[in-house]
């Protein structure tokens, strides 16, 4: 199933899919990554708010989250492909990489195809959520 189109993340409430579509940005489509409150903060997400999405999307297996409180660090986050109902598989990873593959490059403009949709879904939900 396609990320974007599976009824599991047009379930999950906008600021929540706001987030996830964030921290894919930020993940730079590594797996596994940070995604302290300033950056949330970057995207126009209160605290609060960011707080109440990460639960949501732990609870619905979009995202694992490790607590990094005790250190005094950001939280350390991992992508999950759990929302499909079925166990992960260590060595296949496609979630993050769709949605943040730069193989596709454009030698003249330094953006890529997925880039640009990625920008284009981001603006939207700004938009429908009032977000600047």
């Amino acid at each position: 199933d396609s990320l974007l189109f599976s009824k599991a993340f047009r379930e999950l409430h906008m600021g929540a899919r706001y987030l996830y579509l964030c921290m894919a940005m930020e993940s730079g489509g590594k797996w596994d990554f940070q995604f302290p409150t300033a950056a949330a903060g970057k995207y126009g997400i209160a605290s609060s708010s960011f707080w109440t999405y990460v639960q949501e999307l732990t609870d619905k297996r979009f995202i694992v989250c490790r607590s990094n409180k005790h250190l005094r660090q950001p939280n350390d986050y991992s992508f999950s492909d759990g929302w499909k109902n079925i166990s992960p598989v260590p060595n296949n990873r496609p979630l993050a990489m769709a949605i943040c593959s730069k193989s596709d490059r454009n030698p003249d403009s330094g953006n890529s195809r997925s880039d640009s949709l990625v920008d284009r879904i981001l603006d939207n939900l700004r938009e429908e959520n009032g977000i600047s």
